[in-house]
């Protein structure tokens, strides 16, 4: 199981009927900067560590080093006994010594390795967050047109009714005119004129 397939497992909980219910992204997202505090925490540890490495590697050089000072000295008084004994203590702090710088240079390449997942990691977070932020802004601007759309065509709905309004008043007003006898002497006067015009 990766480590998404980890983030994802400690944010699945149970729901009310009993089926496993779909944490949201933010919770994902959440989960993830966990995880990448405690990635940052584990690397520095790793190289407060590396450190306390190199220090004691750097000791036992300096051990080796005086113990190779005294076996010149034991030598010098022409003590062979403690000439041996200086250079025995020099040899078992040389091979600590390379010991321990065997065990920096496997922590070095595991601190590497691990900073290099890190990074891998936090990029594919910054990536999935900026993907999650582009979608939520494009689906912000869309309910935004959404929304101008239906204002712009109620105020349409609304002329429309004002237009059919009016025009219902006008064939009403027509209808009235032609219903009253007043439109039919007018009718009949005009007939008169073209008569006498014709005449």
């Amino acid at each position: 199981m990766g480590v998404w397939g980890k983030v994802k497992g400690w944010f699945r909980s149970e729901s009310s009927d009993g089926g496993r219910a779909e944490p949201s992204f933010e919770a994902y997202l959440e989960a993830a900067g966990e995880q990448l505090r405690e990635f940052a925490v584990a690397i520095s540890k790793l190289e407060s560590e590396l450190l306390s490495a190199k220090e004691r590697a750097r000791g036992l050089e300096r051990q080796a080093a005086g113990f190779r000072s005294q076996a010149e000295q034991a030598a010098a008084r022409n003590d062979a006994d403690g000439a041996r004994a200086a250079l025995e203590r020099e040899y078992d702090r040389k091979r600590q010594s390379a010991s321990t710088q065997h065990v920096v240079s496997d922590m070095e390449a595991s601190i590497a390795e691990t900073k290099s997942r890190f990074a891998s990691f936090k990029q594919a977070v910054d990536e999935a967050s900026a993907k999650h932020d582009e979608l939520h802004m494009r689906a912000l601007a869309a309910s935004a047109e959404w929304e101008a759309g239906r204002a712009v065509d109620a105020e349409l709905q609304a002329a429309r009714l004002r237009r059919l309004s009016q025009d219902a008043l006008n064939a009403e007003a027509l209808a009235e005119l032609r219903q009253t006898d007043g439109a039919d002497a007018i009718d009949e006067e005009i007939a008169k004129l073209l008569r006498d015009s014709k005449s």
